[in-house]
């Protein structure tokens, strides 16, 4: 594994990638690590963040707080009072986890003019979002679900998702303080805003490959991490290989059947790629410009041909 590494960082740094952090577990330990600041302070991880709040739903889950298939609407009557489009009244919490609430066009980008300039996000979704589909049809990229399963963990806990998970998941994996973007009316973002180092990022993964344990704690049930791991829908990205091919969906969380794992994904080159197989995480923080996803099926992010290429694809 060291002459891999060893290769890997050689080709970021002739490709002139810009790292700020590589970190390699295996069997649970450490083997690998890597980083441009020896404080290795934190950054934001954008989308990484949405497989956090998929956990802290399992959590939610587990508490008996929701359930996969209720229905959204219902927690929130003062946001919906008035909305008759039957697709919006029921999307339900399996929907929105595996990107599929049954809208048409994606809302509130991380840089969009809604997030700026609406207070009431929810309401704002509800009225002027288009949703021409059945929800748990139709794969669409969307940070509006994430937000929304943020929102109803709030609204069934009485605590925002930021600091529901204060206690019972960011402390166990020695997250102290998380620092997580919120809205206008101060629930957590969740779809991105999250601030976290190589190393916190690492110690998640952990949690995942042992399906929900950490250190000898239990934070969220195997069955849920089983569950939330699986391919639910085919997305829109492609995984790196000779031939590419389209990545699935779980819950918040992106899947390669072709090598065996699962990774959280990040604009700029955010990623935490879980091995089962091989019991081994990969957790890589970078600031590079053009890995924003796949550009079409022979043109994908030049940053994760180089991750998949050099660490994930075995030959």
């Amino acid at each position: 594994m060291q002459k891999q590494f060893d290769r890997f960082m050689n080709s970021m740094k002739e490709g002139g990638y810009y790292l700020l952090g590589v970190q390699i577990r295996r069997d649970g330990e450490v083997v690998h690590d890597w980083s441009r600041f020896a404080a290795k302070p934190r950054f934001e991880s954008y989308s990484s963040s949405k497989t956090f709040a998929a956990v802290g739903v399992g959590i939610a889950i587990d508490e008996g707080l929701i359930h996969l298939d209720e229905c959204i609407s219902d927690s929130f009557r003062e946001e919906t009072y008035d909305v008759v489009n039957p697709n919006a009244l029921s999307m339900t919490v399996r929907d929105l986890l595996t990107m599929s609430s049954g809208m048409s066009q994606a809302m509130f980008f991380r840089d969009g003019y809604e997030r700026a300039h609406t207070r009431d996000w929810v309401r704002h979704i509800y009225k002027e979002g288009q949703f021409e589909h059945t929800p748990g049809t139709q794969f669409l990229y969307n940070n509006v679900n994430t937000y929304l399963l943020s929102c109803l963990v709030e609204k069934k806990s009485g605590k925002n998702l930021c600091e529901y998970l204060r206690y019972r998941l960011f402390e166990p994996l020695e997250i102290h303080n998380p620092d997580w973007t919120i809205c206008p009316l101060g629930h957590t973002v969740a779809a991105n805003g999250m601030a976290i180092n190589t190393d916190e990022m690492g110690r998640f993964g952990q949690l995942l490959l042992n399906g929900g344990v950490f250190k000898g704690k239990r934070l969220v049930s195997e069955k849920f991490v089983q569950d939330m791991m699986s391919h639910h829908m085919t997305s829109t990205d492609f995984i790196p290989g000779d031939v590419p091919t389209p990545a699935g969906y779980g819950y918040q969380i992106w899947i390669d059947q072709q090598n065996d794992c699962a990774y959280l994904w990040g604009v700029f080159g955010q990623y935490c790629i879980i091995l089962p197989n091989r019991n081994t995480v990969i957790t890589i923080t970078a600031l590079q410009e053009d890995d924003g996803g796949s550009n079409g099926l022979y043109n994908p992010s030049p940053l994760r041909a180089k991750i998949w290429e050099e660490l994930v694809i075995q030959r």
